[in-house]
């Protein structure tokens, strides 16, 4: 039998945790960034704020001009991409927990799929097959025991 053809749209599949997420990896790393830009910047502050002389007012102003001008372009460049990537690698994340949260509604409404798919790629792969196998145990005793998923039934049951 061929695999099934991936008719999902790339969209997010969680909005709340692929964006409460995006951003709470942002505001870490934001964070980061504020420490590295001190560390970067303190030298030429310090000398800035401490020298006396022009020969030493100089080059320190001259390198924090620099600093200036590379750091930002570079910095939203990176805060974009950390962005991004963080919704992309969330989708591996937030698509699997939502298929497999319809395969439990499913069972619990009697419904016990052969195969639990999820997207090449994606996290949770163990946790599928062990939803498939339960489906398949779950199933296999409904059909032993002669129930359709909504209790026992038959002439014994009062």
């Amino acid at each position: 039998m061929a695999s099934p053809v991936n008719r999902r749209k790339p969209r997010l599949v969680d909005r709340k945790f692929q964006l409460g997420l995006a951003w709470r990896v942002m505001i870490a790393f934001f964070m980061f960034f504020i420490a590295w830009l001190v560390i970067v910047f303190a030298p030429s502050m310090y000398i800035l704020a401490t020298g006396r002389s022009l020969a030493e007012l100089e080059p320190a102003a001259r390198e924090f001009l620099v600093l200036h001008y590379r750091v930002w372009p570079a910095a939203l460049l990176v805060f974009a991409g950390v962005f991004v990537y963080t919704l992309l690698l969330s989708r591996r994340i937030a698509g699997p927990i939502y298929r497999i949260n319809a395969v439990i509604k499913g069972m619990i409404e009697g419904e016990y799929p052969e195969k639990v798919s999820l997207r090449s790629g994606d996290y949770f792969r163990d946790t599928a097959e062990l939803l498939e196998l339960l489906s398949r145990k779950v199933s296999g005793g409904q059909a032993k025991t002669g129930t359709g998923g909504n209790g026992p039934s038959g002439p014994d049951v009062k």
